[in-house]
C-alpha cells in the first residue's frame, strides 16, 4: 500500500480489483455478504469512519483472497509486508450466486432455474 493511501481507499481500490463496482447499487452490500461482515461495518471502513480489528482484518483478507497481513499492514496495524498482494481472480458465477444469495443450496439452486429460464445459465454448470 502506498503510504500516503488511507485504508478506505485501499479497502476500495481492492474491492474494485476483484469486480465489484460500488457505485452500483447492492454492491457493497454483496461485498459485506461475502465478507461475513454487516454492510454497515463495511460502509463505515469505506468511509473511513472506522478502523478494521483484526477479526474483521482477517474477514476482508479472506473475502478479498489475500493474506490476513496484507490487511493488517494496508489498515496499519502491522508493518508493512513485502510479499506483494496477489493478482485477482475474475469473480466466477458461482462466486456471483454466493453473493447474491449466500450459501443457502436451495437459494442458489432456485436461482440457477430461473437464470437457466431465461437462458443467462448454461445447462453443464
Amino acid at each position: 500500500m502506498n503510504p500516503e493511501q488511507s485504508f478506505a481507499a485501499w479497502l476500495t481500490q481492492q474491492i474494485s480489483q476483484r469486480g465489484y463496482d460500488l457505485n452500483q447499487r447492492g454492491e457493497q452490500t454483496r461485498f459485506a455478504r461475502a465478507a461475513g461482515l454487516k454492510a454497515a461495518t463495511l460502509s463505515r471502513l469505506l468511509r473511513g469512519g472506522a478502523d478494521p480489528d483484526i477479526k474483521t482484518c482477517g474477514d476482508l483478507a479472506r473475502a478479498l483472497g489475500c493474506k490476513t497481513t496484507h490487511v493488517l499492514a494496508a489498515a496499519g496495524l502491522i508493518p508493512g509486508v513485502e510479499e506483494p498482494m496477489p493478482t485477482p481472480r475474475p469473480l466466477t458465477r458461482r462466486d456471483h450466486l454466493v453473493g447474491l444469495v449466500g450459501n443457502d443450496p436451495a437459494a442458489q439452486e432456485a436461482v440457477i432455474v430461473l437464470l437457466r429460464a431465461l437462458r443467462k445459465w448454461p445447462e453443464s454448470s
